[in-house]
């Protein structure tokens, strides 16, 4: 008769629990991201991912933004924004990490400069995008037009991320450090 190992709950849930959570944290992440679709540049990933890296660390925020970000491309389809996607928001990921703590002002920096940053990047990788079919001389000139062209966009997405960052990322940072406190296995 084979006997029967018993471990302790935490570890028999634990793997479950840590792929549930990122699949639920990614879930979020683009539902939040829908939901404020209908308005250009307002949304609520920014503030959620640096509360991710705050209140859980990189182990949670960094695989929950990179399926963000494959979501993204599954639903809208491969564009010169993948590379940017791909590389903005773990890094932003990384930078809610360092805030264990939950700093309020350290984390407007952060959400200020990388929605600003979002920007220029956005326009540098769309004029990448198009650089085969460019002169060299004329890349800068794309560039610039094409910032330009933006900057409105750009604006209402600083604007939104300071005043989101500002009501929500405080209470969220409490209230996911709480939850993953009590939670099943820490």
């Amino acid at each position: 008769m084979q006997e029967k190992i018993r471990l302790k709950k935490p570890y028999k849930l634990k793997g479950a629990v840590v792929i549930v959570r990122i699949a639920a944290l990614a879930a979020i992440l683009t539902i939040a991201k829908l939901a404020l679709s209908f308005i250009p540049n307002v949304e609520l990933v920014t503030v959620l991912v640096l509360v991710y890296g705050s209140a859980l660390g990189g182990m949670y925020a960094l695989p929950a933004t990179l399926i963000f970000c494959a979501i993204e491309v599954a639903l809208y389809g491969v564009g010169s924004w993948v590379p940017l996607y791909f590389a903005y928001w773990p890094a932003l990921a990384l930078c809610g990490c360092a805030l264990k703590g939950g700093r309020l002002p350290l984390a407007l920096v952060f959400g200020v400069i990388g929605s600003a940053l979002f920007g220029v990047l956005s326009a540098a990788f769309d004029t990448l995008f198009v650089a085969a079919s460019l002169a060299k001389s004329k890349l800068w000139a794309y560039f610039v037009a094409y910032y330009i062209r933006g900057l409105y966009f750009d604006i209402v997405h600083v604007i939104s991320s300071f005043v989101t960052i500002f009501l929500l990322y405080t209470p969220l940072t409490i209230a996911l450090k709480e939850a993953k406190r009590r939670s099943v296995s820490g």
